[in-house]
Order: structure tokens, then C-alpha cells, then sequence
């Protein structure tokens, strides 16, 4: 019976919403004023209000019940997307008066966007500035592809809103968002120039508000490598080039200049040197340089040090031999050899990675890295550790048993190894 008769209240909550009539829901309210929680309502009637454009009723719904909101009503959309994609300024106004933060957050069904997201795409400058206003926090909000607000902006070229976005951007110190990249890793200025849709974009690459112009994506293409795509260039487009030119001679003057300073929150002050085209060539030589002398000391070894008279004799060794340099000195040298080429390979092959056909260069380096162990093998003396007598011991035994030096070994041990090896 109960059931039965919330069921009737709320058809008849309905049918006032259908009509306007304000003075037949108040009575109706305030006799079940639990009708929200208890009735099976034949359709939600915040949407309805929203269909019909019951502002007043939109605002007492929404205080009484405000996750009402929150239904999804087309493709996974709210009624919020939607006043957003139609620009329906006074229905945002209405729904943002709800003081209801859950509301700008909903996701869409296909490439999970927040109502941000929709305004933003369709160029509705007005209802941006409601929705910041509202929720400043959304700004950051990242689509299923990892796009930002400015790469919807830039994409769907909408530089109205890509001002006003910037403007808040600014306000909340979140410029770094222009530098952020999506699941190709594209940044803003990848996309802007091959939609050609750089009209405030380029005038922040100055040094109050930075934007990396060197940045790559996955293809390892810069926004430069980009703009040389393009077939013929008319004058506006050429101007862009000379926008990217100057933005790039900036960016590196500004990570010469310490005493030049932005507003990154991502960087402290200046560039850091390593981000600068010409600092990463010089390191890649180095550390080729490195590499190769690490295994040209490993290949040489063999002829200063010969192992024979090592296998041939039994040495015993304690653990504090090692730090006290009784070890073979071989021992230390391809230690040191083998933590510079291990430091080499893993930084070039991050530095690498980071080209096209990076894979390959990974792949390339841990090749690399497994020759060098392999001729390690073959170079250095055999010796086992025993943890338990904390003692690290040598292939072989001395029926004597002794320690026996090992840095400038006797004529006489030389020849009883070599006995003992035929």
C-alpha cells in the first residue's frame, strides 16, 4: 500500500514538474518529503525539469536530491554534457547552482570526457568559464587518451577557448599541462601544428610561461620535424616557422642564462641542461666513447694479466681480504670496468629508447651488455663464494693449503701450474 501510494505522489510530482505548477509539488513535498528515496519514479524528475527547462524546479530537485544529476541519459552522457555541447549557457548556470562537485567529474561511455571536456571541444567560451569558475580543479582532468583540455583545443581548433583555458591555466599554476603528452605522446604544439591552429599558442613559448618546443612524441618528431611536413608553406604558415625558430633559440638561451627564471612547477628556475639537443649528442659520444674502452681494457687484460697460474693453485681467501686489496688485482679492475660499462649501457639505452626504432636500441644495448658478461667469463679467474665460512674461494686446492701471493707470483709456481695443466 505504501508502495502503491508513493508511486501516485510521485506521478503527481511529475505531472506539476510537466505543468510548472509550483503551488501543487509544495504541498505534495512537504506530505512525503521522503518520496525522493522511497517512490519508483517512471522518470527522473531532475532531467525532466532540465527537458523542460523548470529552472525552478531544477534548483529545489537539485537541493533536495542532487545525485539526480548524475544519471546517464545518452551515450553515457548527464544532462551536464549536454548543456555543455549545445552551449546552453542558463542550463549550466542552473546545474552548477547545485553545489554539487561529483557532477563535473562524470565521465562519459566513449572516450571518458567530463563536461569540460564537451564545452571545450564544441568552442563554448561561455560555458568554460562557468564550469572553471564551479570547478577550477578540472582543468586537469585527462581523457581515456591521455588528452588535456588544450589538446581538445588545439585538435578541434577552438582558439577562443584555448585563451580562456590558458588564463586559468596561469591563475592556478598549472602551466605544465601545455607540456603534457597523450598516448602517442603528443604534446599541444604537435597537434597544433599539423591542425595549423596556433593562435595564442605560439605567443606563450616566451620566457614568462614556457612551453618545451624540443619536445618529442613516440615517433621521436618534434613540432619542427612536423611544420618540414608540410607541403608548401604559404606566408602565414612560414611565419610559423619562424615563431618555432625564435621559441627554440629562447628555450635554449633560457637554459644558458641562469639567471633567467619561469613559472614551471615541473623545473626549478632554467631548463635543465640535459633537455638541450646539443647536450644530449655530446653525452651520447661519451658514453660510446666509454663503452668501447671498456671492452678494449676487458679484450687486453688476458695479455698483462694471465689467469693460467691462478687455476693451478689453490688460494684461500677471507672476506675481509677484499676491502683490504688482497684479492687478485684483476679482481678489482674488472669490478670498476664492469659498474662504468653497466652505467654507460643503461643511460645510453635510455637516451636511445627515446628514437625511432628505440626498440632496437634497447634490444641492442642488453646485446651489449651480454657480450661484455660473456667476455668477462673468459677473463676473469674462477672463484666460488662459500657463505656460510664467509670465505671466498678459488677453483682449485694447494695440497698445502696455504695463501700464496698473487700479485707478482715466482717463476717456480708458474711452472708447477703449468704441470699440473698438461
Amino acid at each position: 500500500m505504501a508502495a502503491s501510494n508513493n508511486s501516485s505522489v510521485s506521478s503527481k510530482l511529475l505531472d506539476a514538474i510537466t505543468n510548472d505548477d509550483m503551488e501543487a509539488w509544495q504541498p505534495l513535498i512537504s506530505a512525503n518529503p521522503k518520496v525522493f528515496d522511497l517512490a519508483i519514479w517512471p522518470e527522473n524528475p531532475l532531467i525532466l525539469a532540465c527537458k523542460l527547462r523548470r529552472f525552478a524546479f531544477i534548483l529545489v530537485i537539485g537541493n533536495i536530491k542532487p545525485e539526480l544529476a548524475l544519471q546517464k541519459i545518452q551515450d553515457g552522457t548527464t544532462i551536464l554534457h549536454l548543456s555543455c555541447i549545445y552551449g546552453d549557457d542558463e542550463m549550466v548556470r542552473a546545474l552548477v547552482g547545485l553545489h554539487f562537485d561529483q557532477l563535473y567529474y562524470v565521465k562519459d561511455r566513449e572516450l571518458s570526457m567530463i563536461p569540460l571536456h564537451k564545452a571545450v571541444m564544441h568552442g563554448r567560451v561561455d560555458v568554460i568559464s562557468l564550469l572553471l569558475s564551479a570547478c577550477p580543479d578540472s582543468i586537469g582532468e585527462l581523457t581515456s587518451e591521455k588528452q588535456t583540455v588544450f589538446h581538445l583545443a588545439a585538435d578541434y581548433c577552438s582558439p577562443d577557448a584555448f585563451e580562456v583555458l590558458l588564463g586559468e591555466a596561469k591563475k592556478l599554476n598549472k602551466e605544465y599541462l601545455l607540456d603534457a603528452q597523450d598516448c602517442h605522446g603528443n604534446a599541444v604544439l604537435h597537434i597544433a601544428i599539423v591542425k595549423m591552429c596556433l593562435p595564442d599558442l605560439t605567443s606563450s613559448t616566451g620566457y614568462g610561461f614556457l612551453i618545451c618546443v624540443n619536445a618529442k612524441n613516440m615517433k621521436g618528431e618534434t613540432a619542427l620535424d612536423l611544420y618540414d611536413k608540410i607541403p608548401d608553406p604559404d606566408y602565414e604558415t612560414r611565419h610559423i616557422d619562424f615563431i618555432l625558430r625564435e621559441a627554440i633559440r629562447r628555450e635554449l638561451s633560457l637554459s644558458d642564462d641562469p639567471g633567467l627564471h619561469h613559472h614551471h612547477p615541473k623545473w626549478s628556475g632554467t631548463i635543465p641542461p640535459w633537455r638541450t639537443l646539443e647536450t644530449k649528442n655530446v653525452l651520447l659520444v661519451v658514453l660510446a666513447i666509454f663503452i668501447g674502452l671498456a671492452f678494449t681494457l676487458t679484450c687486453s687484460l688476458p695479455t698483462f694479466f694471465p689467469k693460467e697460474y691462478l687455476v693451478a693453485i689453490a688460494l684461500v681467501f677471507e672476506l675481509k681480504d677484499l676491502v683490504n686489496g688482497k684479492f687478485p688485482l684483476i679482481f678489482y679492475i674488472m669490478s670498476f670496468i664492469t659498474v662504468l660499462l653497466t652505467t654507460s649501457t643503461c643511460i645510453l639505452s635510455v637516451l636511445l629508447y627515446s628514437l625511432p626504432c628505440g626498440s632496437l636500441m634497447l634490444l641492442g644495448g642488453f646485446a651489449t651488455f651480454f657480450l661484455y658478461l660473456l667476455l668477462a667469463y673468459f677473463v676473469m679467474p674462477k672463484f666460488s663464494v662459500r657463505c656460510v665460512t664467509n670465505k671466498v674461494l678459488s677453483k682449485f686446492w694447494s695440497p698445502s693449503k696455504k695463501r700464496l701471493p698473487i700479485r707478482n707470483p715466482s717463476f717456480k709456481i708458474q711452472m708447477v701450474g703449468l704441470e699440473m695443466l698438461s
